[in-house]
């Protein structure tokens, strides 16, 4: 059967898949190269169905862009410690993609929207695509990057119900598009409830808040638990405390999978007399933002209130981190919000049922409950060839012992460097996942078996646009050829290593393998190296006070074409 080809075929058009076709076509600028998109609008999770007015970016400007273009805010739009309203990201994005012009085509005009990709195939030397939308199409790939990143599949709960409930559930993902009309004064949604603990739900508690609603918040028991929340007022340089957070000295003593750590806070870490001193900086974060909060002692505070107290670590990441960028939050929250903490056991007409009987008054269900990080386009045998997280009884026993030994060996030597990481508090137990495989990918994003596919997006980081970018050239590089793949054996080692660190760094959210959180610096400085490029170590490298910025990475599409040259083919 004969189906239409193209050289490339990209998987979502949110930043993974607009940063990467952005860099593919600036140095392939012939390349046939489409982008399948599910929803019906650019941006994933800013894309403009999905904003609304509560919904503010959490890194601050100048993080908040990709290098290329600048993104500037109105001079009369609000801002707050140099954050501000999601819907200006939603526009950077549309201008982006029509302002990128390759071989006469603008990179919008490569994008198909409405257009879900049901079923993906390896057939030959390439891959065929079978694509809902209007006009159902089944079309042939050479190359395939996969950029559908984690906040595609939204996770609705599933709890009994009774026959007269007739209440409405949303899910953060479509609370943009309904946000008006049930924050509306004049709607019958006067009872708001809003389930889950992380920063979508707080965003929308502070949204229904702001509309006059009444409030009820919701944190289930075997969740997660209430998010940490940080401060985002920074002193000296900064504008922002997540600026202050990414730079070398603010990650010096932070344990990392990707760099080597300086001699001196090596030695740190293996001296007894300075653990404690060690473990008081490396913990500071978490007292600051829980004395911030001041969840037990706020004045004026209802009795609820301190449910919200985490029990999550920003050091070990073990549960939802955000960052409050406004300023009445806290006293609105403790204020006019009904806490409580308790799974859903059931309903009547008009109201949830928690575990312990109590029944919370319920126009509209508002979910803040995540997302389902898989790829339903593969089978489960393409899952398991992939490398993408399997059950372990996929593997034959001689792989399974054989990564099992070497997740071993690397937890070994992960201890042997980093002591600390060897009591995690008892709260830190696996989220999800646990009972399946790591993701053995080359970097989070290659393949072991197959180098015509690649995945983008699916690592957590604390900044996805530099992620974004930073994936995007190593794809490339790799794709190009320009990246020295190590020995089978020894790709095994390394990729055993990352699945290790990222399980015993991260606990509850590291089970996958591709917990990056806290090594945005040293993951992207490694993508860029391998790819053969020195150009983003220009201002912040030599400056261990300078923070990562979209910047760093702006001479980099030069370098890369004075390096290696313009490819035409795909």
């Amino acid at each position: 059967m004969e189906h239409p080809e193209v050289d490339v075929a990209i998987i979502g058009a949110g930043l993974a898949g607009i940063a990467f076709a952005r860099f593919y076509l600036d140095t392939h600028p012939e390349c046939r190269l489409t982008i399948f998109e599910k929803d019906g609008c650019i941006g994933g999770v800013w894309n403009k169905a999905r904003v609304f007015d509560a919904f503010w970016v959490q890194s601050p400007l100048r993080m908040t862009s990709f290098s290329d273009v600048v993104l500037e805010v109105p001079k009369d739009a609000p801002k707050l410690y140099d954050t501000f309203e999601a819907k200006y990201v939603t526009q950077y994005l549309e201008d982006y993609v029509d302002s990128h012009v390759y071989n006469g085509r603008p990179l919008r005009s490569r994008v198909r929207l409405n257009a879900e990709v049901r079923n993906v195939e390896k057939l030959g030397n390439g891959w065929i695509l079978q694509v809902d939308g209007a006009v159902p199409q089944s079309l042939r790939c050479i190359k395939l990057a996969v950029a559908s990143g984690l906040t595609s599949s939204p996770i609705i709960p599933s709890f009994p119900r009774s026959r007269d409930w007739k209440t409405p559930i949303l899910h953060h993902r479509d609370f943009g598009v309904h946000s008006k009309a049930i924050l509306a004064t004049s709607s019958a949604h006067k009872n708001i409830t809003i389930l889950g603990g992380g920063k979508s739900a707080a965003d929308m508690v502070y949204a229904s808040i702001k509309a006059g609603k009444n409030v009820n918040w919701i944190i289930r028991k075997t969740g997660e638990g209430p998010g940490i929340f940080m401060n985002p007022v920074a002193t000296g340089r900064y504008k922002n405390n997540a600026e202050a957070g990414t730079t070398q000295n603010a990650t010096s003593l932070n344990p990392s999978g990707f760099g080597p750590m300086l001699e001196w806070a090596q030695m740190l870490h293996h001296s007894v007399s300075e653990r404690e001193n060690l473990e008081s900086k490396l913990f500071a974060a978490d007292r600051r933002y829980k004395a911030w909060a001041n969840y037990r002692t706020r004045e004026g505070a209802l009795p609820g209130f301190r449910e919200l107290e985490p029990k999550a670590s920003f050091f070990w990441n073990s549960g939802p981190i955000g960052m409050i960028q406004h300023d009445d939050f806290w006293d609105l929250v403790s204020q006019k919000v009904n806490v409580y903490r308790g799974d859903l056991s059931g309903t009547n007409s008009n109201s949830v049922i928690l575990d312990d009987g109590r029944e919370v008054l319920t126009d509209v269900l508002l979910c803040g409950t995540g997302w389902n990080a898989s790829y339903p386009f593969f089978s489960s045998k393409q899952i398991f060839e992939l490398g993408l997280p399997h059950e372990p009884g996929k593997d034959s026993e001689e792989e399974r012992k054989s990564w099992n030994d070497l997740m071993d060996a690397a937890d070994r030597q992960i201890l042997e460097q980093y002591p600390i990481l060897a009591k995690p508090p008892p709260e830190c137990r696996p989220i999800g996942g646990a009972s399946l495989t790591p993701a053995r990918l080359y970097q989070g994003i290659a393949s072991l078996t197959d180098s015509s596919i690649v995945f983008l997006g699916r690592a957590r980081m604390s900044n996805n646009f530099r992620g974004a970018e930073a994936q995007a050239i190593w794809a490339t590089a790799y794709w190009d050829k320009h990246v020295d793949i190590p020995p089978f054996e020894q790709v095994q080692r390394e990729v055993a290593y990352m699945n290790a660190f990222s399980r015993r760094r991260y606990p509850s959210r590291g089970v996958d393998g591709l917990n990056f959180h806290t090594d945005l610096i040293w993951y992207t400085d490694t993508l860029l190296c391998e790819a053969g490029l020195t150009s983003h170590r220009k201002g912040w490298w030599g400056d261990s006070d300078e923070p990562c910025l979209a910047s760093d990475f702006k001479d980099c599409k030069d370098e890369y074409m004075a390096k290696y040259g313009s490819t035409q083919a795909g």
